[in-house]
């Protein structure tokens, strides 16, 4: 058995609440680093060594030879981390959307059904 398959025999097994419950917690406390930390660690490196990027910023095309002002390099650093972070939330949502289709097709499942079906009156 390739070591593909046993990963995805292991995965598209029902799962327990047991394994449900340690699954959702490992990923919420990976969701926080990667979402809460990560963008907060930038903002602190980049008030450490401000006069580095200042100096740093002068090579930048269309900056003028005094290089970025604090301000700016405060506004520069806030695109970074912020766009850190809602990168990797777009990343963790196409992953977790292609792994469920991929599944989905793996193991012959319909697609998304009418849970509704049968509550609301008329359908």
């Amino acid at each position: 058995m390739r070591p593909s398959e046993r990963f995805y025999k292991f995965t598209d097994r029902p799962m327990t609440w047991t394994r449900a419950i340690l699954t959702g917690f490992f990923l919420w406390v990976l969701i926080i680093l990667i979402l809460g930390q990560l963008p907060s660690w930038i903002i602190y490196k980049a008030d450490q060594d401000v006069s580095q990027l200042i100096s740093a910023s002068k090579h930048l095309p269309f900056v003028n030879s005094a290089g970025l002002n604090s301000r700016q390099i405060q506004m520069a650093r806030d695109i970074v981390a912020n766009s850190v972070q809602m990168g990797a939330l777009t990343v963790m949502l196409i992953v977790a959307y292609r792994w469920q289709e991929m599944k989905r097709k793996r193991t012959g499942s319909k697609g998304v059904q009418d849970v509704v079906k049968g509550y609301l009156p008329g359908k």
